[in-house]
């Protein structure tokens, strides 16, 4: 939590960071014109997908294909498909939101732990987008810029195993990219945490951090990227992953750690994410 909060604390500062006023307007101006036709873009999307809804609400018995050719929804795997069912959508002289909240669904019977898992991510995934909203209307300005985009797609969907990424961008001052994994093993339709993952009472913590580590290192020495580094004496220096640190399985099954932007180095690397070797965590890997 203290690491959390000093690093909350260095970004704050960055983005406190001042602009000259003439040229932040410039700058403003461009961004808003620019999504003022992305704007109109989303609203005809959403319209479509509302459509698409009301096509499943109101048919729920017709054959899966039927109703994918008939609502034009985006079937993803054998088990999942995933819906826009609401956007929060806002827009006024400075401020813009879109905030997309997917659904996801069974399409075909599901068992009952199946139908439990997207309950539970479903659930999620709505208090997550009602946070987001929340945040934005608290930060809404009658001055300068402030916009918050959030959408969604499927990263993983294999036989095993299936991930929907919710992600975002915040801009006030300057921006910055976050997202949420949610993982679910398709054999037991459970909604699968990084501990879950390794055997019962693994440290898993510690290897998947000092191999995160060592790549930092291997590209700070190729000067590819920048990382908080204990080493660098850095405020926020970063020393291991949180238990419950965002995380996916590549269609091989390699496990990849995903971090939000300034999480673990400065604002240019963006959103960095880590494959980790399965000869690290295999002994203790279920």
């Amino acid at each position: 939590m203290e690491r959390r909060e000093e690093f909350e604390q260095l970004k704050k500062e960055y983005q406190d960071i001042k602009i000259p006023q003439q040229g932040l307007e410039r700058i403003e101006k461009a961004v808003f014109m620019a999504k003022k036709k992305k704007r109109r873009q989303h609203r005809l999307t959403w319209a479509l997908s509302a459509a698409a809804a009301m096509a499943l609400v109101i048919l729920p018995n017709v054959n899966p294909r039927a109703a994918y050719a008939m609502g034009n929804l985006p079937v993803i795997g054998g088990l999942f498909k995933v819906i826009t069912v609401r956007e929060y959508d806002y827009e006024d002289e400075h401020n813009v939101a879109d905030i997309q909240v997917p659904q996801i669904s069974a399409e075909i019977q599901a068992s009952d732990g199946a139908e439990n898992g997207i309950a539970q991510i479903n659930k999620s995934v709505n208090e997550y987008a009602a946070q987001l909203e929340e945040q934005f209307k608290a930060s809404m300005t009658e001055q300068g810029y402030n916009e918050m985009t959030v959408s969604y797609k499927v990263v993983t969907d294999t036989a095993e195993w299936f991930t929907l990424k919710m992600e975002g961008t915040a801009v006030a001052a300057s921006g910055y990219e976050f997202s949420r994994y949610y993982n679910v093993d398709k054999m037991t339709g459970r909604v699968i945490e990084l501990k879950d993952l390794f055997k019962e009472g693994a440290d898993y913590v510690t290897p998947i951090s000092e191999e995160i580590k060592k790549q930092m290192k291997e590209q700070m020495d190729a000067q590819t990227a920048s990382y908080f580094l204990e080493d660098d004496e850095v405020t926020d220096a970063f020393k291991q992953i949180q238990e419950n640190q965002n995380f996916y399985l590549k269609e091989d099954g390699s496990l990849v750690i995903a971090f939000d932007e300034y999480e673990v180095g400065p604002g240019y690397i963006g959103a960095p994410e880590f494959v980790i070797p399965g000869e690290v965590v295999g002994e203790i890997r279920k």
